[in-house]
């Protein structure tokens, strides 16, 4: 079983955490507000979404996934990618453009790390710990930034993740749509692991 099989529980609570919400964690299904996260391999079942609900597959093998979504009459909405990568891989040292700051706030479920430019505000992400494990996700730049999208980035990946690593956590998921799964994919350290197809009725 890959590693983000068998952490499962761990990393859907810690993505739960960086959402302000909790996460019901039962076998293969994690019940997060409206959506149904469920650990899915070719041939499982899994629990039908209702009316206004949302249900996620985290699976290896999305074309297989995509298979038993249709058969059961399911409409494919935007997903996401969850990748991976061990802190002792990651350079955990922020490299921050001039007149740039970066500042860090534990808040109640998760921490915030935000990025200043000129003293304003451009970029902001989360990180929840668990155990030996963190979750990144909601890592944003605002528009306007795309020549320094990526240096803001791996600045906040930075921040967040020694934070993860003075905590313990030695494995760091991300949480991320397609494009920026993309960059990351690009960089040393990370890889993705599993696709999270979003589906409705």
């Amino acid at each position: 079983m890959a590693l983000w099989q068998e952490d499962f529980h761990g990393w859907a609570q810690a993505w739960a955490a960086v959402q302000n919400l909790e996460a019901a964690v039962d076998g293969d299904v994690a019940t997060i507000g409206t959506r149904q996260v469920v650990r899915w391999t070719p041939g499982a079942d899994a629990p039908l979404p209702g009316e206004g609900a949302e249900l996620l597959l985290a699976t290896d093998d999305p074309a297989a996934a995509a298979g038993f979504a249709a058969a059961n009459g399911l409409h494919a909405g935007p997903g996401l990618v969850l990748l991976a990568a061990q802190t002792d891989d990651l350079d955990l040292v922020p490299q921050l453009p001039p007149e740039a700051n970066l500042a860090e706030a534990p808040m109640e479920n998760y921490d915030l790390v935000e990025i200043a430019l000129f003293d304003r505000p451009v970029a902001r992400g989360r990180l929840s710990v668990n155990g030996d494990l963190g979750v990144l996700a909601g890592l944003s730049v605002d528009p306007g930034h795309e020549d320094l999208l990526l240096q803001l980035e791996q600045a906040m990946v930075a921040g967040l993740g020694e934070e993860a690593f003075t905590h313990g956590a030695g494995t760091l998921f991300l949480v991320a749509g397609e494009d920026q799964a993309a960059r990351f994919a690009a960089e040393e350290g990370w890889s993705r692991v599993a696709q999270l197809l979003s589906f409705t009725r």
